[in-house]
């Protein structure tokens, strides 16, 4: 495809015919020229820079297999300024992404990004346990050989894109396997995963009272709507706002799109979205509820005096030792908690394994207690399939069918695009970790086969279980939290 082609295959995706639209249409077509060039340059510094992989490989991965249209955008690695430059054929679309220490790469969208205090590294955390293999262990209910066989079948051929797994039972890593390019010490992006992410800094923030989930969200713009000014904290977190919002990923224009690769800031352009229905009535999957959730965050702390990079450092990451999180902010230096954290493996089983403690972790509480259940416990209008900004692996009340139909419904999870799992089951106080790039496939279905053999290997209930509820029992233990309206 030349270059002009791309011009005019592009101008037709903005719905622009006639001759007498042209002007419009060119400037339609630097948009999503803009938004395709904010998404490579986004992706491949973040990628170089923050997970530390080599740039070629980076550039021939990552965009592979997405639209012809995308693969016109030119992307310019500097490793000196540490900053990426992407653009479109014919001058048009451009966009560029800068690494800082700390903060991972963000979109400056034509402008600068915002000035942030500098973030001393964190200690490095204690090294997970390894449980050994031996038939006096703790985790002697374990099946050694079944795991090594998941595995293996699982990276060889490697046609769903497997890049990481890791199993933990009580606490310890019971299987650990990387692809080729990839390692413990590789940090993975979360796309939808830093929903979970955003709802455990609320919850950290609930934990020291500085947040009522029952208050309505204090947003000013929403003072004087008579609908938006009924939205709660807890609306929000179930994804249950009545807000109208476009999470369509595979239209350059849709409000996700525009938000995550054109907006400066991703929480003030969610906040101007408006009221499709009353809040509470209807249940709509959308990273810009997710994204006012980190501003308000944020908005909060900042009452108090607290910076939110170093109230998620000290109230929970540095706590359970997830040294390599990276939460990256956009322009206006608001974490975009919707889809732009950054861990290794073994720290994102971290963050999974807190929740099977209830959030309690060396013996200290960093989250409230019960907050393992409310996330876990179904938003009323969700058809049981969504919690508080975690997904639940249950069966529909209208007959739909579980995503993994070989787990229990005790399983809830951090999920992202593309195939990124944080699995978390109470039920065999375990854990398991898998990132990766499943792409031209459904990832759930991808990912069940393996997701389903790792569970068959690692047995049964053991006596000394975490506190996480499953089950209908998640509802009963999250007490007042989980009250939903």
């Amino acid at each position: 495809m030349t270059d002009r082609q791309w011009f005019y295959r592009i101008v037709a995706a903005a719905g622009l015919a006639s001759l007498g639209g042209f002007l419009y249409a060119g400037a339609q077509a630097d948009r999503l020229a803009r938004i395709g060039a904010g998404y490579k340059a986004k992706i491949a510094c973040s990628e170089r820079f923050v997970a530390g992989r080599d740039a070629d490989a980076v550039l021939q991965a990552e965009f592979a297999g997405i639209d012809p249209m995308l693969d016109r955008i030119r992307v310019r690695i500097d490793e000196r300024r540490r900053s990426v430059r992407a653009s479109g054929p014919l001058g048009l679309g451009q966009a560029r992404a800068v690494y800082r220490d700390g903060y991972g790469c963000t979109l400056t969208n034509g402008g600068r990004a915002a000035d942030l205090p500098a973030l001393a590294p964190m200690a490095a955390g204690d090294p997970w346990p390894v449980a050994p293999r031996g038939a006096q262990d703790a985790a002697a209910r374990v099946d050694y050989a079944a795991l090594d066989a998941a595995l293996a079948g699982a990276f060889e051929e490697n046609a769903t894109g497997n890049r990481a797994v890791l199993v933990a039972v009580d606490g310890r890593i019971v299987a650990e396997r990387y692809a080729d390019g990839f390692s413990r010490e590789t940090s993975f992006l979360s796309w939808s995963m830093a929903k979970s992410v955003t709802a455990t800094l609320i919850g950290a923030a609930v934990h020291r009272g500085l947040i009522d989930i029952d208050a309505p969200a204090p947003v000013d713009a929403w003072r004087d709507d008579p609908v938006r000014a009924q939205i709660t904290w807890r609306d929000l977190l179930h994804m249950q706002s009545g807000l109208d919002f476009e999470e369509a990923y595979d239209d350059a224009r849709s409000d996700v799109n525009r938000m995550l690769f054109e907006a400066s800031d991703a929480g003030a352009a969610a906040i101007r979205a408006r009221p499709a229905h009353a809040p509470g009535e209807v249940w709509s999957y959308s990273s810009g509820t997710t994204n006012i959730l980190a501003r308000l965050l944020r908005e909060t702390l900042a009452r108090e005096g607290l910076n939110d990079q170093e109230f998620a450092r000290k109230a929970l990451l540095a706590p359970i030792g997830a040294d390599s999180v990276i939460l990256e902010p956009d322009a206006s230096g608001v974490f975009v908690g919707s889809s732009f954290a950054y861990a290794t493996a073994r720290d994102w089983a971290r963050l999974g394994q807190l929740y099977l403690q209830d959030g309690v972790w060396d013996g200290a509480r960093l989250l409230p207690e019960g907050w393992s259940a409310f996330v876990a416990a179904p938003a009323a209008r969700s058809d049981n399939q969504y919690g508080a900004h975690f997904w639940l692996n249950r069966d529909g009340a209208d007959g739909r069918a579980r995503f993994f139909k070989g787990l229990p419904e005790s399983v809830y999870m951090m999920s992202g695009h593309e195939g990124q799992y944080v699995l978390i089951d109470p039920s065999r106080n375990a854990i398991i970790v898998r990132t990766g790039l499943t792409r031209g496939q459904a990832p759930a279905a991808a990912t069940a086969p393996l997701f389903a053999a790792l569970y068959d290997a690692i047995g049964g209930m053991s006596d000394g279980a975490a506190n996480g509820a499953s089950g209908d029992d998640a509802t009963t233990r999250a007490g007042a939290l989980s009250a939903d309206r």
